[in-house]
């Protein structure tokens, strides 16, 4: 369980109406004098084998809570290679840069005891507010329409030197991961999504030294898409029945597919001070939230007997899983931004920083040029 509970840990890093996930299946029967009962004792132990591999996927059984807080934390990843308070320049913006995104049981106030817990929460309800989403590789690039000539000054009441335009794209494919006894982790991420940002109040510089960049606000749509999959081994699972035999369920092997499906709407007011080489931003938004982050599992297993000297065996046993489970992030999600950056020329180094009051945040780098 805990092997199981440190791998979502760090590589979960994924419409209520919910089911749950629950093992069924039909115990293996013999034939020969007196076989009624053997099968009666091997239907009970049967039913308390399947309880045993049940306990060792007690976190993928009703998981409402991890779902939700799964497709929270790829909401909070979509925001890769971010530009937060660098707006104002004259052409366009060219960056690169990486987002995690995580929801946590409490919030970050309490991240330590958070950490601490996760696995004891874990072990005592079956299911935790957690997750955690990575998007390692962004590339995100901006225009400043006032390179439009063709396009009238204003359109509408917006004047098109203020308006910028912002195409993001991210794409991250984790090499399948061998984790030993025949248990395998695959991780895969898109982004794809576009921007607007216009800027309400112009930058105003003091000698150079102190610029307050104005006031932006911003807005888009964002495509978020991430799949974890793991095929996990099991030990096999005994349980005794009588004259020396046992019902064996041999190496059970489970497969866990982990899939998130978000569309994110942001709504941001920035503004940022640069002091120096220095760039400090903050502004204050909410992200729109739809879809939904899904789960599906299914269990492979040979079932048999054991030593099995009075009785011979008239049919196998089987297993199967049933219920797909899945539920939507949060649809308003509140946020405050800040972060730091450093500028040199028209090079752009930031760190971003976001917090949701709800208990999530993002954490990311971005590199470019602005110019």
């Amino acid at each position: 369980m805990k092997k199981l509970f440190f791998l979502l840990l760090v590589f979960a890093m994924v419409i209520p109406a919910f089911a749950e996930i629950k093992i069924t299946g039909s115990a293996p029967t013999v034939t020969g004098t007196g076989s009624a009962e053997f099968n009666k004792e091997t239907k009970d132990a049967f039913d308390k084998a399947i309880k045993e591999l049940e306990d060792h996927l007690k976190v993928f059984k009703n998981p409402d809570k991890f779902l939700e807080a799964m497709g929270d934390s790829a909401v909070f990843a979509s925001h890769g290679a971010t530009t937060r308070g660098y707006g104002g320049y004259k052409l366009f913006s060219a960056t690169i840069g990486a987002m995690i995104g995580a929801q946590l049981p409490t919030g970050l106030t309490s991240i330590m005891d958070d950490i601490d817990g996760l696995t004891d929460s874990l072990e005592k309800d079956g299911d935790i507010r957690f997750g955690i989403s990575p998007n390692v590789f962004n590339v995100n690039i901006g225009l400043n329409m006032g390179i439009m000539k063709f396009l009238p000054e204003h359109l509408g009441i917006i004047k098109r030197d203020n308006l910028y335009v912002g195409l993001r794209v991210g794409y991250f494919n984790l090499p399948e991961m061998d984790l030993g006894k025949d248990s395998k982790l695959n991780y895969n991420n898109l982004t794809i999504g576009v921007t607007a940002n216009y800027q309400i109040i112009p930058s105003i510089s003091l000698a150079g030294l102190l610029v307050w960049r104005g006031v932006n606000l911003g807005s888009g749509i964002l495509y978020n898409h991430s799949k974890l999959s793991f095929d996990m081994t099991f030990d096999d699972i005994r349980e005794p029945i009588s004259q020396g035999a046992s019902i064996v369920i041999d190496d059970p092997k489970a497969s866990i597919n982990l899939t998130s499906n978000t569309v994110t709407i942001p709504l941001e007011a920035i503004t940022a001070v640069k002091l120096l080489i220095f760039n400090i931003p903050f502004g204050i938004g909410a992200d729109l939230s739809f879809g939904s982050t899904s789960l599906a599992a299914g269990i492979d297993a040979p079932i048999g007997f054991e030593n099995l000297y009075a009785y011979k065996q008239e049919k196998p046993g089987d297993i199967a899983v049933n219920g797909d489970l899945s539920n939507s992030p949060h649809f308003f999600n509140f946020k405050i931004m800040t972060g730091i950056g450093i500028t040199a020329g028209p090079v752009v180094i930031d760190i971003p920083l976001t917090f949701y009051p709800s208990g999530g945040f993002n954490f990311g780098l971005t590199i470019g040029a602005v110019f």
